[in-house]
């Protein structure tokens, strides 16, 4: 009974660590979602809402969305801090997740007999998320603060295409957002609380997002193991993407012992919490009890 009721409470921190990746370009919430073992189980309660029960699926996914709330509208402000003054250290840390929730994500593929045919969607995911990264990043334009029609049409669809990217592993909608010029109107109505942008913002992220959980549902339901094996390719190559740059758009290296000290450290504190959140021994011990 004490860890049903402490359920709860672990989903809505992962969905605070889930929320608080969607802040930062580069980091993908749908990849923490695979981290932290809801990836599955939140597609299916989307996708299913009202099929599969819609009190229980309710009851799933109302600490997961105030996680996500509290992630970024709280850490929107800290992950703004450390990306500012400890940049090296957060990259790292998100690695550490990253690499963290691999064994698990191994031992799923593993629960079905191998065909060659997995490397080709592996590979292409692996290459795409190589691509990305490779990507010159552009600069932040000024943020829409006050409302307009043209303003609240690209708010709405920002909204929506970036929570479609954010559900896929690997892909980030902050980056996403940054491609398309509205990075800094999430950041400021994060921030600032602006309620007429977030009013627009939200609704735009709730039609994206269901659709393409009804999307991965079915290509879980129907081509398991091929989908999966896409997903490792997102998520593996999330690691090089992530990975922090220097002012000369390169790849930056700790050049101080202090830094190299840091950022390991940022990164075993990463891979322990990924592996504490997603042990699926930790996990059926939990449903278990």
């Amino acid at each position: 009974m004490k860890n049903n009721l402490m359920q709860p409470v672990i989903n809505a921190l992962k969905g605070s660590l889930i929320g608080a990746a969607n802040t930062i370009p580069g980091v993908s919430g749908g990849t923490i979602a695979v981290v932290t073992r809801l990836y599955d189980d939140l597609i299916a309660a989307i996708s299913g809402f009202f099929k599969t029960g819609w009190k229980k699926n309710t009851l799933f996914l109302l600490p997961i969305v105030a996680g996500v709330a509290i992630g970024i509208v709280l850490f929107a402000q800290v992950v703004d801090y450390f990306l500012v003054n400890h940049p090296m250290q957060t990259a790292f840390f998100f690695m550490g997740l990253i690499l963290g929730s691999m064994p698990f994500l191994v031992k799923v593929t593993l629960r079905e007999a191998f065909k060659p045919l997995y490397l080709i969607p592996f590979a292409i995911s692996l290459g795409l998320l190589l691509w990305m990264s490779l990507a010159g990043r552009p600069a932040l334009s000024e943020p829409i603060t006050e409302l307009t029609f043209v303003g609240a049409i690209l708010i709405f669809l920002t909204g929506v295409i970036s929570s479609a990217t954010m559900i896929i592993p690997g892909v980030s909608g902050s980056f996403v957002m940054l491609l398309i010029g509205m990075y800094s109107t999430f950041i400021h109505a994060a921030k600032e609380l602006d309620l007429p942008i977030l009013a627009v913002l939200i609704p735009g992220f709730i039609i994206g997002i269901v659709v393409v959980s009804k999307v991965i549902n079915y290509l879980l339901t129907r081509y398991h193991g091929i989908t999966y094996w896409a997903i490792i390719g997102l998520v593996l190559g999330s690691v090089v993407a992530i990975w922090p740059r220097s002012d000369t758009g390169g790849w930056a290296v700790p050049d101080s012992p202090v830094l190299i000290v840091t950022g390991v450290a940022a990164l075993v504190v990463g891979f322990l919490l990924a592996f504490f959140l997603g042990s699926e021994r930790k996990q059926k011990a939990r449903e278990e009890t």
